[in-house]
């Protein structure tokens, strides 16, 4: 599986003391006010999945600030920049530059600046609108009702996608997910070709950046995403039924169970969205339109 040259360390060891063992020594420190609370002597150490500040700019100008995990940030960059509809075709990007910064308090920080072809430079200020984005939160920055809710294509009908392969991709994602093996905390994203073969198992701290990975992949691979799938760890958002709609995706199955409007808007666009229970037979809450 190949990934994104844009990477960083995406994990790193954390010293932690266990409650068990603090516990003991916390009635004589807190009447002890010349001595810190808890001992500083380190018990054990835990691998932590790696987060930190991503500056997105378009042809120099400020346009978001992500928390994302540092690995293939190249497609992190041009999946969001598919997903937002800053660009249509990677021909769109006529360059990528990376600049490792450092910000109070004493925090590693990128900022990746993508530079647009002419006429899709011209249509990004057009709309322009600089925005933050914290993990998680695929929404942030929109102003209107209009912006949150897009009127988007309605998806090209899709094969129906064979029930006994859907039993068989929840454990194949634990094996594929190699940064949450490490570090439990992480969301992943696995691009599934029409064949039902893994193609790309992206991960990161933000469910919507692991999708946008994805996207921005299929998008350096020229791969037309109509008929293939992407299994997520996560639960099914909006947002997520947004990108995928718009990128032409063809079906979103998730670990975890879809919000209503999640729902709603896959029906209406033709989006195939799945549920895989973990005790229970997969749950289909909406299917291509024919």
């Amino acid at each position: 599986m190949l990934h994104s040259p844009i990477s960083f360390t995406s994990y790193r060891r954390q010293q932690f003391g266990r409650c068990d063992t603090l516990q003991k020594n916390i009635a004589h420190q807190c009447e002890d006010t010349t001595t810190p609370r808890f001992e500083q002597k380190i018990l054990e150490s835990a691998e932590l999945v790696e987060e930190m500040p991503l500056a997105i700019s378009i042809n120099d100008i400020s346009y978001a600030v992500m928390m994302v995990t540092p690995v293939s940030l190249e497609a992190f960059v041009v999946g969001f920049a598919r997903s937002e509809g800053i660009i249509e075709h990677i021909n769109d990007v006529r360059d990528i530059t990376v600049q490792l910064t450092q910000t109070q308090p004493d925090i590693e920080s990128v900022a990746i600046n993508l530079e647009l072809s002419p006429r899709r430079f011209a249509q990004f200020k057009k709309r322009r609108q600089t925005h933050l984005g914290a993990t998680g939160c695929g929404l942030c920055g929109i102003e209107s009702l209009a912006q949150a809710i897009p009127v988007l294509s309605i998806l090209q009908p899709s094969t129906p996608i064979e029930e006994a392969s859907l039993i068989t991709l929840r454990p194949r994602l634990s094996e594929l997910q190699e940064l949450g093996n490490k570090t439990g905390a992480v969301h992943a994203a696995l691009l599934i070709s029409p064949e039902g073969e893994p193609i790309v198992c992206m991960e990161d701290i933000g469910r919507h950046n692991a999708l946008d990975k994805i996207i921005g992949y299929a998008l350096q691979k020229d791969i037309n995403l109509h008929n293939y799938s992407v299994l997520m760890s996560s639960r099914c958002s909006t947002e997520l039924v947004q990108k995928a709609v718009r990128v032409g995706l063809s079906r979103l199955i998730h670990l975890a169970s879809p919000s209503t409007l999640a729902v709603k808007l896959a029906q209406h666009y033709g989006l195939t969205l799945i549920h895989l229970p973990k005790h229970d037979a997969p749950r289909v809450f909406a299917l291509s339109s024919k």
